[in-house]
């Protein structure tokens, strides 16, 4: 029996006894929580669902590569490694590149540019520099993964205290910056826990770049560029950001030059916590250009062990004027958002994020298409 048998196994024994104490029948509640979700459309998209859950557990950051999409799901340990690097095709075919063991628990990850000295085409990957919770509250790391060596990996740098509560823990993004932007041949890598986004350049320094001051902005999450290439997007809860809180979240989407000043006026600001984000391609309906983003809601911890979560999330457009107007619902914590062969593919973690702790793949990705 392989790893991945073992951990469905164990996970679900401990299902099994939490569920028999509520005189519940452990199979039922499986099913329950890897049901597939229903998703709405607004009109004139439509919704498939690309990979049901039952196969990725934290499904993350989708990058188009070429013909395939890779991705990485944040699920499993071994020792002390965990996540897989996939590539996913067109029509949802999993192939494993970096299987458990490989890899330290990776987050977010990019192909490093030309312009990045002799790692040009190597994967770069912010990751916990070990597995579970502990990681999550350690100072993170970049990692560099070699596809040309069997994806061998090697601890790039370790990134610094930073900001009021110094440790760069839960950590979710990574991105290089557009060729030929100010931006050009750093890495940013986001971490939610300090409130910071760190730059890394090709000689292994590894620095702050923005720290929000966690009162006005705080936990930011994802990022993105302008298709001009001058300015930063990222994703930001507005207030104090507290993943227990029962209150409904207030998050806001902000634009930062590359001298690091944060732009006065946020693009979007409104009630949800927003995450992923993707400018819509020529063609895909009347939104080219648009920039559409995931919103998760309300995280939901601690996680309900044998109910559904939720279906809180939703995705997105910002027209024009700057209105967010919704585009899909029915998602329980969607974090990924690429457009890939002109259709929009969101990746959703569902309840098995490491907050979470429900260790089920109930992760899936779903595609939007527009006629």
């Amino acid at each position: 029996m392989n790893y991945r048998r073992h951990l469905l196994l164990l996970n679900f024994l401990v299902l099994s006894l939490v569920v028999s104490l509520a005189k519940a029948d452990p199979l039922a509640v499986v099913d329950k929580l890897l049901a597939p979700p229903t998703i709405q459309m607004a009109k004139g998209l439509s919704a498939h669902l690309l990979i049901a859950p039952g196969k990725l557990y934290d499904p993350l950051i989708l990058l188009p590569m070429g013909e395939a999409t890779w991705l990485n799901d944040d699920g499993g340990e071994e020792k002390d490694k965990g996540s897989r690097l996939l590539s996913i095709s067109p029509q949802g075919e999993i192939s494993i590149l970096a299987d458990i063991g490989k890899l330290l628990p990776t987050v977010g990850f990019d192909i490093a540019p030309d312009g990045f000295g002799s790692y040009a085409g190597q994967v770069f990957s912010l990751a916990q520099p070990k597995v579970a919770m502990p990681g999550a509250l350690s100072n993170h790391v970049v990692q560099r993964i070699e596809p040309a060596r069997d994806f061998a990996t090697s601890i790039f740098c370790t990134l610094p205290d930073a900001g009021a509560k110094k440790i760069s823990g839960f950590g979710l993004d990574a991105r290089f910056g557009p060729n030929g932007s100010q931006f050009a041949n750093k890495l940013f890598v986001v971490t939610i826990y300090n409130d910071a986004i760190y730059q890394v350049n090709a000689t292994g320094e590894c620095t702050p770049f923005v720290v929000f001051d966690g009162k006005r902005y705080s936990a930011p999450a994802t990022i993105t560029f302008t298709p001009d290439g001058q300015r930063m997007l990222v994703t930001v809860s507005v207030g104090v950001f507290d993943i227990t809180s029962l209150d409904p979240p207030r998050g806001a989407i902000v634009a930062i030059a590359a001298d690091g000043s944060i732009d006065p006026k946020p693009l979007f600001e409104g009630p949800g916590k927003p995450m992923g984000m993707a400018f819509a391609p020529a063609g895909f309906g009347d939104f080219g250009g648009q920039l559409f983003f995931a919103d998760v809601g309300r995280y939901e911890v601690p996680v309900p062990m044998t109910q559904v979560l939720q279906a809180d999330g939703k995705i997105f457009r910002l027209t024009g004027d700057g209105k967010a107007e919704q585009v899909a619902s029915g998602f329980f914590n969607p974090v990924g958002v690429q457009f890939v062969h002109g259709k929009l593919w969101v990746s959703d973690i569902n309840g098995d994020f490491i907050a979470g702790k429900r260790e089920l793949p109930d992760g899936f990705i779903v595609e939007i298409s527009s006629p």
